[in-house]
């Protein structure tokens, strides 16, 4: 099915498979902090002890990390290029690629070391 799909179209649909993910996630959180009477330290704890939440959280940022790898190289290639910036465009790129990518690996890294 998705070898008829070229790379943007299937980049497209990552990309926004990710963000239902991120609303379903979102959504889901938001319902267990309005539902709680009062969320303290044991009952965040105990809420996170469990293994789908667990599951859903290492999905949420992994789906996180995704999202932000494509919108920022979105930006990027259209606002960071040698028309804008001379020869300088293509260096600014890639410094700018660089940092968001040990960015996304730390936070990613971070937070499945926390959740599990």
């Amino acid at each position: 099915m998705f070898t008829r799909l070229g790379h943007g179209s299937l980049e497209f649909l990552t990309v926004r498979v990710c963000a239902i993910f991120l609303l379903l996630y979102t959504l889901y959180l938001s319902g267990f902090v309005l539902l709680t009477d009062e969320v303290n330290f044991n009952q965040w704890s105990a809420f996170f002890d469990n293994t789908i939440n667990k599951i859903f959280t290492s999905i949420f940022f992994l789906a996180f990390a995704v999202h932000t790898w494509f919108g920022t190289w979105s930006v990027a290639s259209d606002y960071l290029t040698p028309r804008i910036f001379g020869s300088f465009g293509r260096i600014l790129y890639l410094i700018f690629r660089g940092i968001v990518a040990a960015i996304i690996a730390l936070v990613l890294t971070w937070a499945i070391i926390i959740i599990w």
